[in-house]
């Protein structure tokens, strides 16, 4: 006879695995993004919480839900941003000159080598490092059943930093290295004049940097010497990749990596105070211990007798 808690388990799974291929989609990651993902899952478990998979998943699949909902509408709210800005904002500092005529701020000693291979290499890490780094975090996060820890990382990462950074942003012009100094873009991306002016400036601070700290930051706390391996190798080249491919001045990577460390401690502060605490008590109950276990004929029997309720 079917039992409905019979399918609970397999149903959560399921729709964890639609989940992860959705996130996937919002930024067409390929191969190398999920195999970047693989290496950062081994070692898992020396972090996960002693928790039941049957106990996490309901609560666990609703954070994801959430983030994922928030990250697809990211790029196009983003976009929306950047052409208000261009439209509607007369900033109140132009800092292009002034960070150019800085000795050594256009990072050019990490310039000296450019094998064809590692301009390749930087490329694909910068253009899709905004996202991975974020989302290797959240997703190994939520493997370790831990809902606070999803919290502190979707807060550090990416949930804090923007509504943050915007005032730099909306207050202060500089542009891209390579748009100031007038060189070809190393990323070769196919823009107009107007489309290159707007997707060079927002540099101060860096936001990839700062991404990338807090997941460096926060990594570092974890027990998996191999997950702390992983991701500072793979946040700190998208570090050096700001640098290598005239995207961010030196002034801006620094920057970046003091507003990460600002953005965890206030995330901190967030999922360590009282109401979040019993926030994620009540949060994590939301398995379904008390399901009741109807079988089908059971719930005919009930449909049926509803109904006859009904037309009497």
């Amino acid at each position: 006879m079917f039992v409905l808690k019979t399918y609970k388990m397999p149903l959560l799974i399921a729709l964890t695995a639609v989940l992860l291929y959705l996130i996937f989609q919002v930024s067409s990651w390929g191969w190398a993004c999920l195999g970047v993902l693989v290496l950062a899952l081994i070692g898992t478990r020396k972090d996960m919480k002693d928790l039941s998979w049957e106990k996490f998943l309901p609560a666990g699949l609703v954070a994801l839900t959430v983030f994922y909902l928030i990250y697809q509408n990211g790029g196009p709210m983003w976009d929306r941003v950047v052409q208000w800005q261009f439209h509607s904002i007369k900033r109140a500092f132009d800092w292009n000159a002034a960070f150019n005529s800085i000795p050594f701020n256009d990072g050019f000693f990490m310039r000296f080598w450019q094998p064809e291979w590692l301009t390749k290499y930087f490329s694909w890490v910068y253009m899709y490092g905004f996202t991975l780094s974020y989302w290797i975090c959240v997703i190994r996060a939520f493997f370790t059943k831990d809902v606070k820890k999803i919290a502190l990382y979707a807060l550090a990462g990416y949930l804090l930093q923007v509504p943050l950074i915007l005032p730099f942003y909306n207050t202060i012009l500089l542009q891209e290295v390579w748009f100031v100094q007038g060189t070809p873009d190393l990323l070769h991306r196919m823009m107009s004049p107007e489309q290159a002016y707007t997707t060079a400036w927002n540099c101060f601070p860096s936001m990839h940097t700062s991404i990338a700290s807090a997941a460096i930051l926060l990594a570092l706390r974890e027990k998996s010497r191999w997950y702390k391996s992983v991701i500072v190798t793979y946040c700190a080249s998208i570090i050096v990749a700001t640098l290598y491919l005239k995207i961010h001045w030196v002034i801006d990577v620094f920057a970046g990596m003091a507003f990460a460390f600002l953005c965890v401690k206030l995330a901190d502060w967030i999922v360590n105070a009282k109401w979040f605490a019993r926030f994620t008590e009540k949060f994590e109950n939301l398995a379904w211990e008390k399901l009741p276990e109807v079988s089908v004929g059971e719930a005919q029997a009930q449909m049926a007798a509803a109904k006859s309720t009904n037309n009497n």
